[in-house]
């Protein structure tokens, strides 16, 4: 049976994530097939590589809060060196290296899902060769309008998944995953983010340079509630494993160092209670 794991982003509320991948990690869960988006392609290769600890340690900010003061939110341009340090350099750290190698030749499928800006679809990519590519990817999965820049990579225009496919689940079971674990960091109370409170902004940047981009913002958020309903049926047809948060996760870019590590604790202490039921659910007791 074909299992896959299907990772959404959500920023630094994608600590959650990294405390279950721990736990996955420490109790010998495998997958066949990878997805993630944004923060979950992070999630995605490190899971893949074996390297516990380390989505942790790259989704943490470089500075971070520690009088319990409360968080703020950057300024864009520390947004943006933010991400271009996560993607572009914390790969090659010297002392937290990302291992390239073993990505490279794992048995394990995977791909990040992002936005092809002149469509406005989702478009799926996997790269096994080329380093820089598979940055290039990650980079264009973690970039939502306005905050980044769109990625060009090879004259196509690239940008957050989150926008039109946010938890892939269902290109999961088109590779041919018959159960699929889902790592939401969706608090339920919250709601999806709706662009179109944003249409003032939104509009004179995209509405005619870019309209398959700005209609799928407009449409991002009734078409997310809709991707939930068919989620929940998965779940209830005994398709889908679902971790959602039930307790308050982090700010998107939160630089408080106890709300970051109690959503990182959060998340493996969540894993750890719901286990052997999802081990059961995959076969692997």
């Amino acid at each position: 049976m074909k299992c896959g794991l299907v990772l959404e982003g959500g920023s630094r509320k994608g600590l959650f994530t990294a405390g279950i991948i721990d736990a996955f990690l420490d109790n010998n869960v495998h997958f066949d097939y990878v997805i993630g988006v944004s923060a979950g392609a992070h999630a995605a290769i490190n899971f893949i590589t074996e390297q516990h600890g380390r989505t942790r340690r790259v989704l943490t900010p470089r500075t971070v809060r520690r009088d319990g003061g409360g968080s703020f939110i950057l300024v864009r341009d520390g947004i943006r060196k933010a991400l271009h340090e996560m993607v572009y350099e914390y790969q090659y750290s010297k002392s937290d290296p990302f291992n390239f190698k073993k990505l490279f030749s794992s048995p394990i499928e995977y791909e990040f899902a992002m936005t092809c800006v002149e469509t406005g679809r989702p478009a799926y990519f996997t790269e096994r060769q080329d380093e820089k590519r598979l940055l290039d990817y990650m980079c264009a999965s973690c970039s939502l309008p306005v905050l980044f820049s769109i990625v060009d990579i090879d004259g196509i225009h690239y940008a957050d998944g989150c926008i039109t496919d946010s938890v892939p689940f269902e290109r999961a079971f088109e590779k041919g995953c018959e159960k699929v674990v889902v790592i939401s960091t969706q608090e339920p109370w919250d709601g999806p983010v709706d662009f179109k409170k944003m249409r003032g902004v939104l509009y004179p940047l995209y509405k005619f340079s870019h309209p398959n981009l700005y209609r799928a913002l407009m449409n991002r958020f009734d078409n997310y509630n809709k991707m939930l309903a068919r989620l929940e049926s998965a779940e209830a047809k005994g398709k889908a494993f679902v971790f959602r948060p039930t307790e308050v996760l982090c700010d998107l870019f939160e630089t408080d160092a106890k709300k970051i590590d109690s959503s990182y604790s959060y998340g493996y202490r969540y894993a750890k209670e719901q286990m052997k039921s999802m081990k059961e659910f995959l076969g692997q007791n």
